[in-house]
């Protein structure tokens, strides 16, 4: 071995053997210190003064309602001025329905208006006759009148045909009879009889214009006659006569049970379809009461205001029948 590299070696053994000895002994090491130490840091607390107030703002005057340099020299005039604009528009009122009844009591015409035409002399109307709302047809229903001299003859008969005669055979035979006057006509004898499901049912009313009472069946009582009576048949050519206009009209009508007054609307005019094709009609309804049937119908005032359609409503308020019109035949000669 070299005797340099004997020497390291003495060298590192016995440095070796000098920690260990220290290190039994507890001898503890301190690796020197700086000769200058360094100040502590010192930690102060200091209180802010709170940063000034702004300047107070000048406080603004207070405003007009319009600027001064917009309102205009006063009137010449004394009286006060007024705050409500000059000019309010006044709100557009909804349109009315023609057949509604307006929101105030109405005033109701209860005298007949003079009849602005005369009945032709002879006339005959067929209507379709429909069931219900299936628009399907069940039968037909023909109206005849004669007018002789100051007398008329009207007539109406509603039947069953077809397949429906087969299932169901019903069939309603209407007569109206009296005079006509200056106010249009005034029925002295109305009778209707029904056969239905095998049985028939008849009534007849006779009307005492003299005595201004009525007679009426099942069961036979004397009634008040009012002024302007018409039957179930005769009243809607009575108002046919008197061409009505929008607004309501009551009017006493006897169907042979019973007398009631009819407290009709009258609608404005409108397009119907028909078989005869497009008619301007005039719809004429009857109020509905609860618990009682209703009529409603219309009137084609190029021919001669005759009813061109009729329907029926049950005690429900439901539509039980109608009648369409398909053939009208006038004759005044």
């Amino acid at each position: 071995m070299a005797p340099h590299t004997l020497r390291r070696l003495t060298t590192f053994a016995a440095l070796s053997l000098l920690a260990h000895a220290l290190l039994i002994e507890g001898v503890r090491l301190q690796l020197p210190r700086s000769a200058v130490e360094p100040p502590p840091l010192e930690a102060r607390l200091q209180e802010i003064a709170p940063p000034a107030p702004p300047p107070p703002r000048p406080r603004p005057e207070p405003r007009l309602a319009r600027e001064p340099a917009e309102i205009a020299p006063p009137p010449v005039a004394t009286a006060p001025i007024s705050t409500v604009p000059a000019y309010v528009p006044a709100p557009q009122a909804a349109p009315a329905i023609a057949d509604a009844p307006p929101a105030a009591s109405p005033t109701v015409d209860e005298t007949p208006a003079p009849p602005a035409r005369r009945l032709p002399r002879k006339g005959e109307i067929s209507y379709i006759l429909y069931l219900g709302t299936d628009r399907f047809s069940v039968g037909r229903t023909q109206q005849t009148w004669v007018v002789d001299g100051d007398r008329y003859r009207l007539t109406s008969v509603s039947e069953t045909t077809g397949l429906a005669a087969v299932f169901v055979r019903q069939r309603l035979d209407n007569v109206s009879r009296g005079h006509v006057t200056a106010a249009g006509l005034r029925p002295d004898y109305f009778a209707t009889e029904r056969l239905r499901s095998g049985k028939t049912e008849a009534v007849a009313a006779k009307f005492d214009w003299n005595a201004m009472t009525a007679s009426i069946d099942n069961p036979q009582r004397s009634v008040a006659l009012p002024a302007g009576a018409q039957d179930i048949v005769s009243f809607a050519y009575q108002l046919g006569l008197s061409s009505p206009a929008p607004g309501r009209i009551s009017l006493p009508v006897t169907n042979g049970w019973k007398l009631e007054r009819y407290d009709l609307v009258v609608g404005a005019e409108e397009t119907l379809e028909t078989p005869l094709g497009p008619l301007r009609v005039v719809p004429i309804t009857q109020a509905r009461r609860a618990g009682e049937e209703s009529i409603e119908l219309w009137l084609a005032p190029a021919h001669r205001w005759l009813p061109v359609r009729i329907r029926f409503f049950d005690r429900e308020g439901k539509p039980s029948g109608e009648q369409l019109v398909s053939e009208i035949h006038v004759s005044d000669e």
